[in-house]
């Protein structure tokens, strides 16, 4: 997360540098609890050998405290904290003083909400009508499942199909995609099962069909590129359509 919403609370974050020795974390915490204040958010925005650099929100409702006040104790540990600084909010957000890049696996990541994700894939079908869009996004998707087994899988040899659906399930809950709640295996063939998968649940209540394309695709480059074999990878479930989960089925056609 790259800010974070107050909902209703008086919450006040701090941007926070940490020497990078043993206690700096907890005795950082220890300040609030002095204070009779909970920590509720904590995200890391950059480390290394010598420091790290956090971001928290503190929850100051209902306590007569001056933010402030928290502020000189943070800048006063000088042990543990090489500074601190109150960050700025808007309304009801609040976020980081400097940029908080993300990192999965090594890698930069661009976070897109769903907002930016629905707008993005109805925009692609209004754009290319029904059929053309879902065509694009399966293709799209099919050079990314390549990339990512580039990235990702192929430095550490991955070719067996169980360890690749748990390298998926990893990145998939790492980038906030889905949850892989279940796989079956047999002979050629494969079911993939996901909880809550991003790209459905945007199209709820517009879908009178499966609704994965770009996914779909996905995982069609990831797992031919891993086989070494082609593939056809179908969406069975869906929860756009009503489904409890979105189900793929794979088959290993040579």
């Amino acid at each position: 997360m790259v800010y974070l919403f107050k909902k209703g609370r008086n919450l006040v974050g701090f941007e926070i540098v940490l020497r990078n020795v043993p206690g700096a974390m907890s005795y950082t915490f220890s300040l609030t609890k002095n204070y009779g204040l909970n920590g509720v958010y904590i995200e890391e925005c950059g480390i290394s050998e010598e420091s790290g650099r956090f971001f928290i929100a503190v929850d100051f409702t209902d306590k007569d405290i001056d933010p402030e006040a928290l502020l000189a104790e943070f800048r006063g540990a000088k042990d543990y904290i090489v500074n601190a600084d109150i960050s700025p909010s808007l309304g009801d957000i609040i976020f980081p003083l400097k940029f908080c890049a993300k990192d999965i696996g090594g890698m930069r990541a661009i976070l897109l909400g769903s907002g930016n994700m629905r707008g993005i894939i109805l925009g692609i079908k209004e754009s290319l009508g029904e059929d053309g869009g879902n065509t694009f996004l399966y293709h799209l998707g099919y050079g990314v499942g390549g990339e990512l087994y580039k990235m990702y899988a192929e430095p550490m040899k991955i070719k067996d199909i169980r360890k690749g659906i748990l390298l998926l399930e990893a990145l998939a809950r790492g980038a906030g995609w889905a949850d892989i709640i279940g796989y079956e295996l047999t002979g050629n063939k494969m079911i993939i099962r996901f909880d809550r998968l991003w790209e459905c649940e945007i199209q709820k209540g517009r879908a009178d069909k499966p609704a994965s394309n770009y996914v779909r695709g996905i995982l069609t480059g990831f797992f031919k590129a891993l086989s070494d074999r082609d593939l056809v990878i179908k969406e069975s479930k869906c929860i756009a359509v009503g489904d409890p989960y979105c189900q793929f089925e794979m088959n290993i056609i040579t």
